[in-house]
């Protein structure tokens, strides 16, 4: 009887060998028949021992253990399962189950690029199985598209855990080795030997499937280069480039593609959004890619598409109903028709959700009956009310305004939220949920119908106000600098000029800074609090943007950072509404001055923005609600 390596070959008495499916950097994968339960496996075999030197095949083979290993410790749906395992004669056979051998770069390579709300299905299916994994104290190492593939019925599927490693698990790479692939490695990760170890954690992974998710929505990855070591500068170094057709999932991305693993967005966020995207609308089939063709190379499932790559291939011929819409480039309908179906799909799901409570809105229909339009004229208003629950988008990362204090419950504490929880309640919301925005993502989340109004430190600006409506201004701030403590030589802003300037792309500070102060070099980045990173490291020498929002940043680093306190321009912090809805907008005006006539204002104030630099925030008084005119 033949043994294994060839067709027809018989693993362990057991597993008879049909067909290769794939050959990858590490061994080959087959098709196989389980003779004894009669049914179809895949079955993960080694090179061909002769093929490298004894040294290379032992290490190969205690990596093909480990793998072993890591993939029993976990049991999950998105997670590929392991029947058995032989190791005889120095090789090592791992026998898994059977999925389609068609991964989700096999879909890229086909249609180019993904829509999102695809892409979102598919990126929560594997972080559910990335999460298990790491339940399970086990690092993936090699999270790409390449090592994606789907079951039967559409779901996603991780595999490949060569490279994986775990809690007592033996070290089995060597010291100056590159583990995973490149363009998929954190930065924390791709750093020179010379840097000190490299420790693996489940950020790491979580980068890497920022990296996957962006490659899937923009059709290339954001990190390239020509040669293995070029990719990995670009890792390290390079900003994240724009995104063109991410759409909702640009925050998300944007998020795990932090370049510090403390503040990359941790996988129970990463969860929320990719849930909430991936929700808004039902997903349509799309043909897999055509079947492979012998000798058209397509069983390579690299595919020559990134330099210095790892991998394997994977499984089975039955074709799978995969969940991507067969033209992904078709046209999206008009702004207003999607917001419409958004909020006829909110009210359609509303069964089982707790509703009002009749006393407050009824209360509150009576009060708009008198001033105005009827606050159920208002669709937001009443798809919240049958949802049950009103959804507000803040900042997560801004002291004294907004801050994500557990991510887990998401809660949220500061100033804006404070106000946002009054909203709610003069609105007859009992419960409020808050989304994470930014500042690029505001107005897209908004228009989109993703969340029902902003309250996060929006700016009011004549721009703005041609695609989304403002009740208030609720505050004034000055735009300043922050500087490190002990930078020598800024004492004022003249001081900055020829120097880094760190801001947030697509802001109001960004512009300004621009117009006001042409003279200094700006850094534009995802976030403020990137920013503020990269000036505590040194790498920029100034922050700007709202002296409130530096001072939040500037308490959390009392010793190392200091405002210049020179405001040179106000910003009307603004509630973002959804334009057309005069009833609504009328409502949380009188949400806000409520606020202000009752002293709810200013014990906010005090409670949260007062302690963060009393002497230098540009204003404690609550200002004239110009977007609000009485009736």
């Amino acid at each position: 009887m033949r043994t294994g390596g060839t067709p027809g070959g018989v693993v362990d008495g057991r597993y008879t060998l049909l067909r290769p499916l794939g050959r990858g950097g590490m061994g080959v994968v087959w098709e196989a028949l389980d003779t004894r339960l009669n049914r179809q496996v895949a079955v993960k075999e080694l090179l061909f021992r002769g093929a490298v030197d004894p040294d290379t095949q032992a290490q190969w083979v205690r990596r093909a253990r480990r793998e072993a290993e890591a993939i029993a410790r976990i049991d999950h749906e998105h997670v590929v399962a392991v029947h058995d395992v032989i190791e005889a004669e120095g090789q090592v056979w791992i026998v898994m189950e059977q999925v389609d051998p068609h991964s989700l770069a096999d879909l890229l390579r086909e249609h180019d690029r993904l829509p999102p709300l695809n892409v979102a299905r598919i990126g929560l299916e594997v972080l559910r199985g990335l999460r298990a994994v790491h339940a399970a104290a086990v690092l993936h190492r090699d999270v790409k598209p390449h090592n994606i593939l789907f079951r039967r019925d559409g779901r996603a599927v991780l595999m490949d855990f060569g490279i994986a490693t775990f809690e007592g698990a033996a070290q089995v790479t060597r010291r100056h080795e590159t583990v995973g692939t490149p363009q998929y490695l954190a930065p924390e990760l791709a750093s020179p030997w010379t840097d000190g170890p490299r420790e693996a954690t489940p950020a790491a992974d979580l980068w890497s499937l920022g990296v996957t998710l962006f490659e899937a929505v923009e059709g290339r990855a954001p990190f390239r280069g020509p040669t293995p070591v070029e990719v990995l500068h670009a890792v390290r170094h390079a900003d994240l480039p724009p995104m063109r057709h991410a759409g909702p999932l640009r925050p998300l991305i944007e998020g795990l593609l932090v370049k510090d693993p403390e503040s990359r967005t941790g996988a129970a966020r990463a969860e929320q959004l990719l849930q909430h995207v991936a929700q808004e609308t039902p997903l349509q089939p799309l043909p897999l890619p055509r079947p492979a063709r012998a000798g058209d190379g397509r069983n390579d499932t690299d595919g020559g598409r990134e330099a210095g790559a790892t991998t394997e291939v994977h499984l089975e011929r039955t074709p799978v109903p995969s969940p991507l819409p067969a033209a992904p480039d078709a046209p999206r309908p008009p702004a207003a028709s999607r917001r419409r179906r958004a909020l006829l799909r909110a009210a359609a799901g509303a069964a089982g959700l707790a509703l009002l409570a009749a006393a407050g809105w009824y209360g509150v229909e009576r009060l708009r009956e008198e001033a105005g339009p009827r606050l159920s004229s208002s669709p937001t208003w009443q798809a919240a009310r049958d949802r049950g629950y009103l959804l507000v988008g803040v900042k997560e990362d801004q002291p004294g305004l907004s801050r994500l204090v557990d991510p887990a419950t998401g809660e949220y504490e500061g100033f804006d939220v404070d106000l946002a929880r009054a909203v709610a309640e003069r609105l007859g919301f009992e419960e409020v949920r808050f989304e994470t925005v930014n500042t690029k993502s505001r107005e897209y989340r908004l228009t989109s119908g993703q969340v029902d109004l902003i309250v996060a430190s929006y700016s009011i600006t004549e721009e703005r106000k041609k695609e989304v409506d403002f009740a208030g201004p609720y505050y004034l701030a000055g735009q300043d600098f922050l500087v490190r403590e002990d930078a020598d030589g800024i004492d004022g802003v003249e001081d900055l000029a020829g120097r880094q300037v760190c801001t947030v792309e697509r802001s109001t500070p960004a512009d300004r800074l621009e117009d006001e102060y042409p003279r200094m070099k700006r850094q534009l980045r995802v976030s403020y609090g990137v920013c503020v990173d990269e000036l505590l490291a040194g790498t920029v020498d100034a922050v700007t943007t709202d002296d409130v929002i530096l001072a939040g940043y500037r308490a959390a680093h009392p010793d190392r950072l200091r405002l210049l306190g020179a405001p040179f321009a106000i910003e009307h912090y603004g509630v973002g509404l959804h334009k057309g809805e005069p009833a609504l907008k009328a409502a949380v005006c009188e949400a806000i001055r409520e606020q202000i006539d009752s002293g709810a204002w200013k014990r906010s104030y005090d409670r949260h923005l007062k302690p963060l630099a009393p002497a230098e925030l540009s204003d404690s008084r609550p200002p004239e609600l110009r977007e609000c005119p009485r009736p």
